[in-house]
């Protein structure tokens, strides 16, 4: 996928959770806004896989480790969500090293649990 395909894809997924959050609200379990993203994303016709695993190499070497990420929607774009009312360095970071990993490009972090769900959502991109 060329950059301007994965900004449409990121697009529609930033509407998916806006559509959760505007019939939600914030404030509830994780695993609730979970299920309801993952059903938005079904309702606009999105592919997905959950639960994702990924093998880890260092340095051109395999590990015995694996990665397992959240969401990964039209096999390119990585979604984890979390509990946090506001979205952290950490949360980005720990977002960008799982792309890398993976080798996927484009990601998002979202918490339902902030203000508004441009306060709640976060765009990650790397350099291929």
């Amino acid at each position: 996928m060329n950059r301007s395909e994965l900004n449409r894809l990121h697009t529609k997924v930033f509407e998916a959770a806006s559509e959760v959050y505007s019939v939600l609200g914030p404030g509830l379990d994780e695993q609730i806004y979970r299920s309801c993203f993952l059903q938005e994303l079904r309702l606009q016709g999105l592919f997905f896989k959950r639960d994702s695993v990924f093998p880890v190499f260092y340095k051109d070497i395999k590990t015995s480790n694996e990665l397992k990420i959240g969401i990964l929607i039209e096999n390119q774009l990585v979604v984890e969500i979390v509990s946090d009312q506001e979205i952290g360095m950490l949360s980005i970071n720990g977002l960008q090293s799982k792309l890398k990993i993976s080798g996927k490009r484009i990601g998002a972090v979202i918490s339902f649990n902030c203000q508004s769900i441009i306060d709640g959502y976060r765009k990650v991109m790397i350099n291929p």
